[in-house]
């Protein structure tokens, strides 16, 4: 018996039915202050944002309820909350203030959502987090530091300005299960940090660039995966960036604001700042740099392990203690810079008079990397 045009197609609705019958709306990708987890939130009333998923069109929001807690149990249990919105009708999802109990300087937090829709109800999204950053002026300890003097040959404050990299580092010991270790810091113009030689971020350029006279802005990250239960290190290096600008006088040198805080699993805390206990050196193989020409680098001068334990520092001068920055120190929230890509180029030509030209392909900013064999002193 042929089956007719008319049973295939309700047959059809039959399958297609019972295939999203048991599909469940869900929430993704939480935010807060539009960005996922993040370290050192700087405003009173951070904002949250969410999206919710279902495999059938047409989906809206009715109501949702958002819980902020000081752990993930508390929030599990639904105890000791500092805030529960309750049921709020509203079909937003975009930029809700926070409406609990005050935020505290430094303290990590957790939270969660869930939303009933036209399609049904979400369970509780998974727990995410977020923490703050120093809230407080009192709550920094840490001194402005670098080198303040003009120490290698052609450097100059005046017309077309020329400085070296300053290189700072301080060793110490963490003696204890650490728990939580976060680094607020502010190197000026630009810095490259690392604990133990390595990088505490993709970052590149950082902090972003302001107006000095009115605001200098200061990034924090979540080192606690770069500590050991030990000897370490903290290394930053100091670019000129638009703080020693590369045109008339200048009058301020680049500067460090360093506040490393450890928690400890017992409760207690041990708190690393930049003072006139770090060390610096400009003689390093950067020997001049500006965002706008770029480097010069003598590799004759490389530190090697300067930003390890046990690097012999002897030779280093003590950190000077520098003029503060007369803009308001904030925390940045916007990200900065980090590598995008990587590319080869396409071409390498060879000019009559030894220099080469090297085309990339495409228009681009970015910085090389090349490998050099040769004798020390060559030319």
């Amino acid at each position: 018996m042929k089956a007719t045009l008319s049973s295939l197609l309700t047959a059809l609705v039959i399958i297609l039915a019972g295939c999203t019958s048991g599909q469940t709306v869900s929430i993704k990708d939480l935010r807060v202050e539009m960005k996922e987890n993040p370290v050192g939130i700087g405003v009173s009333q951070p904002r949250f944002m969410w999206k919710i998923s279902s495999g059938s069109p047409d989906l809206t929001q009715t109501s949702y309820q958002i819980q902020v807690a000081e752990s993930p149990d508390n929030l599990k249990n639904g105890k000791e909350l500092l805030w529960d919105s309750g049921e709020v009708k509203s079909d937003e999802s975009i930029l809700i203030p926070y409406g609990g109990n005050p935020l505290q300087s430094r303290k990590q937090y957790y939270w969660r959502i869930k939303a009933n829709t036209n399609q049904g109800s979400t369970d509780w999204s998974p727990i995410n987090t977020w923490s703050m950053t120093l809230l407080n002026p009192s709550d920094w300890k840490a001194t402005w530091i670098g080198e303040n003097n003009l120490s290698n040959p052609g450097e100059t404050k005046e017309g077309k300005t020329r400085l070296a990299a300053r290189y700072l580092r301080k060793e110490f010991v963490a003696d204890k299960p650490i728990q939580r270790a976060v680094l607020y810091i502010s190197g000026l113009g630009f810095s490259e940090s690392y604990i133990n030689g390595k990088p505490v971020s993709e970052d590149i350029f950082a902090p972003g660039p302001s107006w000095y006279p009115n605001r200098v802005y200061y990034n924090v990250y979540d080192v606690t995966d770069l500590l050991s239960k030990d000897k370490n290190t903290i290394g930053v290096a100091l670019g000129n960036g638009r703080y020693f600008a590369m045109r008339d006088r200048q009058e301020t040198l680049p500067s460090l604001l360093a506040q490393l805080e450890i928690e400890y699993a017992d409760g207690s805390q041990t708190v690393i700042v930049s003072d006139t206990s770090w060390k610096v050196t400009s003689k390093g193989p950067i020997i001049a740099n500006n965002e706008f020409d770029g480097e010069e680098y003598d590799a004759r001068l490389e530190l090697s392990g300067w930003n390890k334990n046990g690097f012999d520092d002897s030779k280093w001068l003590t950190a000077d203690v520098m003029t503060t920055p007369a803009g308001k120190l904030t925390v940045q929230s916007n990200p900065n810079l980090r590598i995008q890509e990587e590319i080869k180029p396409v071409s390498i030509t060879e000019r009559p008079d030894g220099k080469y030209i090297i085309d990339m392909g495409q228009n681009m900013v970015g910085r090389l990397a090349v490998s050099l064999k040769g004798k020390k002193d060559q030319p």
